[in-house]
């Protein structure tokens, strides 16, 4: 029987890769300038048995000539994300900082990652590079900042007034600006300050490419511009590579910058096609950002990731989902050619006209379930009790935040003394504390003394999902309105608090799973485990702190729990042990695999991976690629309730849980998805536990 072809065999399958339109990875449909190729293929045949130079002196003085600089203040190598990571290597210590945009290329946390440096972020603003909250943060001790500009994957681009900004603030501290410049051959000449800084002396690196406007993406080649004293800290570090730039890729950049008139055309080209591009999606009612770059990023209704899927599945048309750079719901698609931008333009208004896409249902080859339209009328809360609880837990998160909570489970405490170990205004925590009596969680006694309640002390064993919603969820709750109708964008406009999140699901692992999960782990082997959505490491920590000999990588793609995360392990001196990583698992593939894992741990966070997929078997499979000898899996998840056999009080947490997640676009499977899914991709399942909370299981699995 035929099969239509999948994401993933488009990206690997030879066959099924034939015909394609690769619009996912920024590629210049146009091709490298005259002679480029030939000039390659010459040196194959003459020098194919020869190493290449590995100074680099060719290529580094014929791009030093086209910009008017000196061949010492160029270095080249395989590609710039090669020079991201020298970079990193050439100025960063252990425990130095690193200053990035969130919503940008992963390689410059990784990079970070390699250097043992720590990553501090600032949020995009209205998609673009925020120059003044940058330039602010470099006074605060960064060592290295790394500014994508144009910026990737939102296209838009710095005014020079604002790169000023940076270069400035850099200087005024020390540190070093590195401008990543990859996709400036684009953008009108008018916005090419960087490169004139380092003409003039200035204090900056700036990255470039023969990937993108120059079209030798095969080949692998970028260089650095910068001061020699700047270029020669990383030249030094590229000698343990010294042969990275291959003769073929030197002798092709050579001849391409022989080609004065490449770049003006590329760029007219590109401008007309992108005009085009966004000509049709207004005329679709798909919002997108303004882009000087060869790619234009776009919003479609629904499920961003399920129409990526069916774009490929449906179309062979392969387009990126950048949800796991931080921008939930958006596509990344490159500007091909006039052709290939009306090909992808009546793919998507055919995805986006279909029932499907439009009601963020799933393609056809998803196993992920469509949420039935209707829902059950269950018994009603009344007024009084929705009203108050949503006060209630208002009260309940701030006394968390306070540190109260954990003082009443020591005994009673007077307001006063609470105030004085909390640091809070006392007529302020009085307040709170009279809201809790009413509730019936504290006494208050005529000496002042305040004390949890039977029903306090269970509250405070559920207090992690106050945490989690109030404090993670509260500015999406706030603006379900505005959502709803779409006059604000979730992770645009409406953020969800990383760290908080993070925060309230170790509150709820510690105080209603840990007894579950301590007993089932008590009974596995293992050396080094992968740890996936790894929060603020507190599991990993739990695991690995009283065997020495366990290591561990936790996985993180949020920005402030990444941060957390690392906070905790060297806080409990376990960084020779234990790495955390920034970044969704998912974005490793094809880029990372780690052998030597022989555990991979999953908690609340399946229901993601299976989404940005669009197919729980694929997402599963794709776990198998990246851990190659992971032969036990601990996954732990909430899945959908089945509300039409629900009996009795609704029970905490699934109400909310399924509510935001749908916000987000993102589908919650039913148990059964799960297990299908886990049996289909090859794993057995030795194990099945309910975990703590509602509707939420731990699963032991054998590959």
């Amino acid at each position: 029987m035929n099969q239509s072809p999948t994401l993933h065999s488009l990206l690997n399958d030879p066959v099924h890769g034939e015909g394609i339109l690769r619009l996912h990875l920024n590629e210049n449909p146009y091709g490298p300038p005259a002679g480029a190729l030939e000039a390659a293929a010459d040196e194959l045949r003459r020098w194919g048995t020869a190493y290449p130079d590995s100074d680099c002196a060719g290529p580094r003085k014929a791009v030093a000539d086209h910009f008017g600089l000196t061949p010492e203040m160029v270095a080249v190598g395989n590609g710039s994300d090669e020079l991201v990571l020298l970079i990193a290597l050439a100025f960063l210590r252990p425990g130095d900082t690193v200053l990035l945009t969130e919503g940008t290329y992963l390689g410059y946390a990784m990079a970070a990652a390699a250097a043992r440096a720590e990553v501090r972020t600032e949020p995009l603003k209205r998609f673009g590079v925020p120059a003044r909250a940058l330039a602010s943060a470099l006074g605060e001790g960064a060592r290295l900042c790394y500014v994508c500009n144009p910026h990737n994957p939102t296209g838009t681009v710095l005014d020079p007034s604002d790169v000023e900004r940076i270069i400035a603030a850099a200087e005024n501290t020390g540190a070093v600006p590195v401008f990543d410049e990859a996709y400036m051959e684009f953008a009108d000449p008018a916005y090419d300050y960087a490169l004139d800084a380092v003409r003039k002396g200035r204090r900056l690196l700036v990255l470039r490419t023969f990937s993108k406007a120059w079209g030798l993406a095969s080949l692998r080649c970028g260089y650095a511009l910068g001061p020699a004293d700047l270029i020669d800290q990383v030249w030094r570090v590229r000698q343990a590579l010294p042969f990275s730039a291959n003769r073929l890729a030197q002798r092709a950049a050579m001849a391409a910058l022989g080609d004065r008139g490449h770049l003006a055309e590329i760029r007219r080209l590109t401008g007309e096609a992108r005009q085009r591009m966004c000509d049709r999606l207004d005329r679709a009612g798909v919002p997108h950002v303004p882009s000087v770059t060869n790619f234009v990023m776009l919003r479609p209704p629904g499920d961003s990731a399920l129409v990526a899927a069916r774009l490929a599945e449906e179309h062979r048309i392969l387009v990126r989902d950048v949800t796991m750079l931080g921008l939930p719901g958006h596509l990344r698609v490159s500007v091909g050619t006039p052709e290939q931008v009306d090909v992808f333009c009546s793919a998507l208004e055919d995805v986006l006209g279909s029932e499907v896409a439009t009601a963020s249902r799933p393609s056809a080859n998803s196993a992920v379930p469509v949420v039935p339209p209707q829902a059950p009328t269950l018994a009603p809360l009344d007024p009084a009790t929705l009203f108050n609880g949503y006060v209630g837990a208002g009260v309940i998160h701030a006394l968390g935040e306070l540190g109260v909570w954990d003082l009443l489970l020591d005994g009673a405490a007077t307001p006063t003394a609470l105030a004085k170990r909390t640091g809070a205004d006392p007529d302020g925590l009085l307040v709170l504390l009279k809201t809790m009596a009413l509730l019936g969680h504290v006494t208050m006694t005529a000496d002042s003394a305040v004390a949890l309640t039977s029903a306090g002390r269970e509250l405070v064993r559920n207090r992690g999902y106050f945490t989690w919603c109030v404090g993670g969820y509260g500015e999406v709750l706030h603006n379900l309105a505005d959502l709803t109708t779409g006059r604000r964008s979730l992770g645009r406009d409406v953020i969800r608090h990383g760290d908080k999140i993070a925060a309230g699901s170790g509150i709820t692992g510690r105080n209603l799973m840990l007894p579950v999960e301590r007993e089932v782990v008590s009974g596995l082997e293992f050396d080094l485990v992968a740890d996936l959505g790894c929060g603020d490491a507190a599991r990993l920590i739990r695991w690995c702190a009283k065997d020495t000999g366990r290591r561990g990588i936790g996985f993180e793609a949020d920005e402030e729990a990444h941060r957390s995360a690392v906070e905790h392990v060297r806080e409990a001196g376990l960084e020779d042990r234990l790495e955390i990583v920034h970044g969704d698992v998912l974005s490793q593939v094809g880029q990372r695999t780690y052998p030597g894992v022989d555990l991979v741990s999953s908690f609340l966070m399946m229901h993601d991976l299976f989404n940005a997929t669009g197919d729980p078997v694929k997402a599963i499979r794709l776990l198998h690629h990246v851990f190659p000898d992971a032969r036990k899996f601990l996954v732990a998840d909430s899945v959908s309730q089945d509300w039409h056999s629900h009996e009795g009080p609704l029970p905490i947490f699934s109400l909310g849980f399924e509510l935001v997640h749908a916000f987000m676009d993102t589908h919650i499977a039913e148990r059964d998805v799960y297990e299908d899914a886990f049996t289909r991709a090859g794993l057995r399942i030795d194990r099945r536990t309910p975990f703590g909370t509602p509707a939420t299981y731990l699963w032991l699995l054998t590959s």
